[in-house]
């Protein structure tokens, strides 16, 4: 299955409605959505120890490999390259099985 990474976005959007503000912030700041950038805002929720953090990793977890190239470049790109410590990626996974996403950071941290 193949989806477009502004699809995307909206499927997490739906799935964690607590980002909807994220969203609508994005959306204002920007006159459309720009998912690399949107995904970056996330990152950010995620990093600050937001309540929705768990869903919003899960949910990346669950797609990372599952719906083709673009999304799973948009995640490591947007997300796991922004996670810029083992420290932040212990916040960001803490509590959700993201054996991907710690994979992927590990390949881009440590080459």
């Amino acid at each position: 299955m193949s989806i477009t990474t502004n699809a995307f976005c909206e499927m997490l959007v739906d799935e964690v409605p607590e980002i909807k503000t994220i969203m609508n912030e994005h959306l204002r700041d920007n006159d459309e959505l720009l998912p690399y950038v949107f995904l970056g805002d996330v990152t950010r929720c995620v990093l600050s120890n937001n309540t929705a953090r768990m869903n919003i990793v899960d949910f990346l977890e669950r797609h990372f490999h599952r719906l083709g190239p673009a999304i799973e470049n948009l995640i490591a790109v947007s997300f796991v390259e922004n996670i810029d410590t083992q420290h932040d990626l212990d916040i960001a996974t803490r509590g959700v099985n993201a054996v991907n996403l710690v994979e992927e950071w590990r390949r881009q941290k440590t080459g």
